[in-house]
């Protein structure tokens, strides 16, 4: 009997927003969530009781860089990439094909690429060595067998925006034959279907035609999952709407969806979710947090313009007494001023990096949570108007 599930348990009337439960080996994610990344096992500055602290559910880590280092002999040892970080909650991975698809180096020309990619998979050179290593869908499943997370993605060859025509329906109709192979990759190391999860990934950039057949070829191969990737949905609010409005009208309700890399603070997630988008994952959040980027409530004085977030490096505030956020009960924000923290960041001193990081992680979790308490009260529409207006 298979120990992943996922069931709705409120839908929003007027959008395809809705709130669900998955459940997995690690325990359960009330869904809307969202999944900080671990890339190399850990969230940048944040320790596991730190990310337990700011509501986190679910992380993510990336299977490239786990992959090359510490390697999967020093994974397997542990068991998986959770028990080697002391994450006791659900995980995901990704499959390596976004970093494999867009590594970049200095070669004879300017940005020569390092990669080969063709139908039997992905070649490039680890950053490390310059070792070469071949990544095929059944490699990526092997290794996210061993990296040991709850949902696992097939292998896929992302598109970018600015992709020329024959180089992006070249992608597209790769990205449809890998994962078949991942599929049946996992079919064969998951016989029982008792541990991983695997999604497949919707591709399409922002033509309806193609994300709807690629959406039609995951649901006819039964992965437990979907997944929408591409450099549409981690790019503006505006344009993962458009990614998004291609295949919202037909995403099933059994299966859970996730945004892979989405991007866009609080208005793109807004946008994401009103077109039934389940979990999502984004580095930008933490990565803003370690800028100075921190995120802020309307009632802080949030909005549209200036996207939710102030520069705490900024002169005006090396004296605010004021905590970050007056409506935040993040640790930061509950025991520091905003003069502190511009200090620590303009000082250097690590612990502002943490601190800033444990205020945005808070502050997208505690958003999710009250997303996911609107669409079960029926009030998704107005907390969304709050917000954006």
């Amino acid at each position: 009997m298979s120990l992943f599930s996922f069931k709705i348990v409120g839908k929003d009337l007027k959008t395809k927003a809705r709130a669900g439960v998955i459940k997995t080996p690690h325990g359960i994610i009330k869904t809307p969530a969202f999944s900080p990344v671990a890339t190399r096992a850990s969230v940048r500055t944040l320790s596991p009781e730190d990310l337990k602290d700011a509501r986190t559910q679910v992380v993510l880590a990336n299977t490239y860089h786990l992959y090359l280092k510490p390697g999967l002999e020093v994974i397997e040892k542990f068991g998986g990439f959770a028990n080697f970080m002391k994450w006791e909650g659900p995980t995901i991975t990704d499959s390596g094909g976004y970093q494999v698809s867009f590594l970049w180096s200095k070669g004879e020309e300017d940005e020569a690429r390092v990669v080969k990619i063709d139908d039997k998979g992905a070649l490039f050179k680890s950053y490390l060595d310059g070792s070469l290593h071949l990544l095929t869908p059944e490699k990526s499943i092997e290794i996210q067998k061993i990296l040991g997370a709850d949902i696992i993605m097939a292998l896929d060859e992302p598109q970018s925006l600015n992709m020329p025509k024959k180089l992006a329906k070249e992608a597209f109709l790769r990205t449809l034959k890998w994962e078949e192979r991942s599929f049946l990759a996992w079919q064969k190391l998951n016989k029982k279907g008792e541990f991983q999860a695997l999604y497949g990934i919707v591709q399409g950039d922002l033509n309806k035609k193609l994300r709807r057949q690629s959406l039609d070829f995951v649901l006819s191969l039964g992965f437990p999952g979907i997944a929408i990737g591409g450099e549409a949905i981690g790019s503006d609010p505006k344009i993962t709407s458009e990614a998004l409005n291609t295949i919202s009208d037909i995403l099933p309700d059994e299966k859970p969806v996730h945004a892979l890399g989405l991007g866009g603070g609080p208005e793109g997630i807004f946008e994401a979710i009103a077109r039934g988008i389940d979990t999502f994952d984004n580095t930008g959040i933490t990565r803003m947090a370690r800028t100075g980027l921190l995120f802020i409530h309307p009632e802080d004085g949030g909005k549209r313009s200036n996207k939710f977030r102030l520069d705490i490096k900024k002169s005006a505030f090396k004296s605010d007494e004021k905590p970050l956020s007056k409506v935040c009960n993040c640790y930061s924000c509950l025991n520091f001023s905003r003069a502190y923290i511009c200090h620590l960041l303009t000082s250097g001193e690590i612990l502002g990096l943490r601190l800033a990081t444990i205020h945005n992680v808070f502050f997208i979790n505690n958003l999710m949570n009250q997303i996911r308490d609107s669409i079960i009260n029926g009030d998704f529409v107005d907390l969304k108007k709050k917000w954006l207006g």
